[in-house]
């Protein structure tokens, strides 16, 4: 699925108020999350979420709310290291990682580059994000652990599912893909970790594989703070969510993105994209 957002367009985007109030619900977090969590299961044993009734469903607002985050530009470039955490069963992978941000006239470019292990290769992934176009991705996997990048090559809508250096996240995902589908619905706000939030409907016509997203936006900042991935039968394949630990002040005060994760329930497995604190000045 296609979900996350770029790292430093949302870390620089975040509010302090929005921050504080992670840590102040972190108690009652934890209650509400468990009875969603219940709720969800009862659903998808049930054959899947339901679709929301007519009178709840704006598609003119949605289709307003998806190109208003596709639209919105990082206020800066940045270069920002961190790591993979791949948990999946007993193996557990960690892989140093960057992501860059590059901005252009109308355009900008978000490029993740992970490094060697001992099993596989280096990988780069170059998204290219405009306002009014389609995203153009391009990847490049290294022939082996030690061998050099090839230059990265286009790559075909149908190839973004592809998994991202083993991880959990697709290459689609980390270009939030999804707010690129043809049907974009707004429904009615709900509370999420403890904030008011826009609730968008993401849906496309496609056989097998994820065919509709349901994500939870931060109204005051348009950041993405969960969002749940599901096939045509209704299950739910993927969830990422932010939490009360995402986030961390470093020591001028300023709040950063820390660490997202997402769970990938056909594979059973989990990976969490941890950023390390930038250096003082």
């Amino acid at each position: 699925m296609n979900y996350l957002p770029i790292p430093a367009s949302f870390a620089n985007q975040a509010q302090s108020r929005l921050i504080k109030l992670f840590f102040v619900v972190r108690r009652s977090l934890a209650v509400a999350l468990a009875a969603a969590l219940f709720l969800m299961n009862c659903a998808v044993l049930a054959g899947g979420l339901p679709l929301p009734s007519s009178d709840t469903r704006d598609e003119a607002g949605g289709q307003a709310l998806a190109e208003q985050i596709r639209s919105a530009m990082p206020e800066q470039d940045s270069d920002i290291h961190g790591v993979l955490l791949i948990n999946s069963g007993k193996t557990k992978n960690t892989i140093p990682v960057v992501c860059e941000v590059k901005r252009h006239e109308g355009t900008w470019e978000t490029i993740y580059q992970s490094e060697a292990t001992p099993a596989a290769g280096a990988e780069r992934l170059v998204i290219i994000h405009s306002a009014k176009e389609p995203n153009r991705y391009s990847y490049a996997r290294a022939a082996k652990p030690g061998a050099p990048l090839p230059e990265p090559g286009p790559v075909l809508p149908a190839a973004t599912e592809a998994p991202f250096a083993g991880s959990d996240f697709s290459l689609g995902d980390l270009g939030l893909e999804f707010l690129h589908w043809p049907g974009q619905c707004k429904l009615k706000g709900e509370m999420r970790l403890g904030q008011p939030c826009y609730v968008l409907e993401s849906t496309r016509s496609q056989p097998g594989g994820i065919t509709r997203v349901k994500s939870w936006i931060d109204e005051e900042s348009l950041g993405l703070l969960v969002a749940e991935a599901y096939d045509s039968k209704g299950s739910k394949i993927k969830e990422f969510s932010l939490d009360h630990k995402s986030f961390k002040k470093d020591a001028q005060g300023h709040w950063h993105l820390e660490e997202m994760g997402i769970d990938n329930k056909k594979t059973h497995s989990h990976t969490d994209l941890k950023f390390d604190m930038p250096k003082e000045q």
